[in-house]
């Protein structure tokens, strides 16, 4: 059963997550291990994820348990404005990434942060 909560405690968990996700990119663009790069790029996409879905259900139910698809297809259903950054959240479905160029650890940083983008925006509106 889904809790519904005050929307303080929504805002906090949501800014937690936004917080965390903030500090995942900065990780990867900042490090030189292209694994590194995929796996926090992927790590703040779920946060990022989790942040809008709670956002936009305004409940604190536990997401954890969802699976990375499962989580952008809520997302998708519960606003769909989100569904032209398919291609972006496509690079993370996958697990594990694989890295084998700096262009490619470009795009995925770039593909994340066009997410924080939209999301971050989208919550502060």
């Amino acid at each position: 059963m889904e809790k519904k909560h005050g929307p303080v405690e929504v805002e906090k968990q949501v800014d937690a997550l936004l917080v965390k996700a903030d500090q995942l990119l900065a990780t990867a663009e900042q490090t030189p291990d292209r694994t590194g790069v995929y796996e926090n790029c992927r790590a703040a996409v779920r946060h990022l994820l989790e942040a809008y879905l709670l956002a936009l259900e305004e409940n604190t139910s536990p997401l954890t348990n969802l699976a990375f698809d499962q989580l952008w297809e809520k997302c998708v259903a519960l606003d769909p404005e989100i569904l032209p950054l398919v291609a972006n959240v496509r690079l993370f479905l996958d697990e594990p990434g694989t890295i084998t160029t700096e262009e490619e650890a470009e795009i995925v940083i770039d593909a994340a942060n066009e997410l924080w983008d939209f999301i971050f925006d989208s919550l502060h509106e």
